[in-house]
């Protein structure tokens, strides 16, 4: 279990989450949650109001913030859930936090570590990317597979891929700018 410490002292600014993104791999992203034993058999039970993709060195921590409408970005030397009244409130309670690794599952078989070929992120009036604040991110990985961040799912961050992001910006695209996308691509 990681260390209860608080998180860094704030967000990374987007710039520079963006540099640490293409210079670093990708090698997992894992989702906190409680262990359920009040069952037959003990399961896990997602609480992804923070959500981590591991770097090869580091990670990058995306939590849902601003009521659920927002993905706050740090870059962090190491995984904690520390800060996150929810997993403070699972300890007191006497559950046991985890962290799942969705790796295996979404980068698909023999890849350890990828690059990102394409970063993403989403902007609209509440997103502040000068202090690490976005509505989403997309990233594309050399796998050739997307990862979408969307922090407006009421259970937290939901992880889609490349067709849960067309069909976000379908929807929400005529009101939402990809940051440094060029005016004229925009909605």
């Amino acid at each position: 279990m990681p260390p209860a410490s608080p998180s860094p002292s704030g967000p990374t600014p987007w710039s520079i989450a963006e540099d640490v993104l293409r210079r670093r791999r990708v090698t997992d992203v894992l989702v906190p949650g409680r262990i359920d034993r009040d069952e037959t058999m003990s399961r896990f039970v997602p609480q992804p109001l923070v959500v981590f993709v591991l770097l090869d060195d580091g990670a990058l921590r995306l939590e849902s913030v601003g009521g659920y409408g927002q993905l706050e970005i740090r870059v962090v030397d190491r995984v904690t859930l520390g800060g996150v009244d929810l997993y403070a409130a699972i300890e007191e309670e006497g559950d046991e936090l985890a962290l799942a690794s969705q790796g295996e599952q979404l980068f698909g078989d023999s890849w350890d570590r990828l690059r990102c070929t394409a970063v993403r992120p989403f902007t609209d009036a509440g997103s502040n990317p000068e202090e690490g604040v976005v509505k989403c991110l997309a990233l594309e990985l050399e796998s050739r597979y997307w990862l979408f961040f969307d922090p407006t799912w009421p259970f937290g961050i939901r992880i889609g891929n490349a067709e849960d992001m067309r069909r976000w910006e379908s929807e929400y695209g005529p009101h939402i700018a990809a940051v440094n996308e060029p005016e004229s691509r925009r909605g």
